[in-house]
């Protein structure tokens, strides 16, 4: 299994020449977030042992192109307070994302990742945790269906209809390459166990 992992760490390192070959005329015009929230404390839907009261909630984001027909939707979710949180921080993105070119983000959505989440003040309150985290997910989740919806396919199919190195290009690795190579430096990688 490890050796199985070990590939497929390789592989995605040297994917960036098997990126997916997009062709999307049209660049993002206008990012919406909402703060959607659902009352489910009356009743206590949803509570653990931890959340005794959660109120299912949403930063929920559109992403509207121009030239195109389709729309994106993305969400993250939250469970009430600190939605209008999360929210702030979408906006936060805004003027990394609007304006972009589709077929330069689809075409490198590691790399758009990697831009989004390394942006120099930003970085400082996030990158891949907390807030931050989450509103760049709720961004990516909604290019992800703006994408599939450009492709006329539902986003299994998109998915499915990769190989398996596209769907590593779409991924961004820094951070598991250093340790994954020293990782897999301590097994055998080539066969003889």
């Amino acid at each position: 299994q490890s050796h199985v992992i070990c590939y497929l760490i390789y592989v995605a390192m040297e994917s960036k020449s098997k990126r997916p070959k997009v062709v999307v005329n049209g660049k993002i015009s206008k990012l919406i977030v909402k703060d959607v929230r659902f009352p489910t404390s009356l009743e206590a839907h949803g509570s653990d042992a931890m959340h005794k009261d959660p109120d299912y909630s949403a930063a929920y984001v559109v992403i509207k192109s121009d030239g195109i027909d389709h729309e994106g939707h993305g969400l993250t979710f939250t469970v009430g307070r600190g939605t209008e949180v999360v929210v702030c921080a979408v906006e936060s993105l805004r003027g990394m994302v609007e304006g972009r070119d589709l077929g330069d983000i689809f075409g490198d959505f590691a790399g758009f990742w990697r831009e989004i989440t390394s942006e120099s003040q930003l970085r400082w309150i996030g990158p891949e945790k907390g807030v931050i985290h989450m509103a760049t997910a709720a961004v990516v989740n909604a290019l992800w269906d703006l994408w599939a919806k450009i492709e006329g396919k539902p986003l299994w199919k998109l998915l499915a209809d990769m190989t398996p190195e596209e769907i590593l290009s779409t991924i961004d690795f820094r951070y598991l390459y250093g340790l994954s190579v020293l990782w897999c430096m301590s097994f055998d990688v080539h066969g003889s166990g």
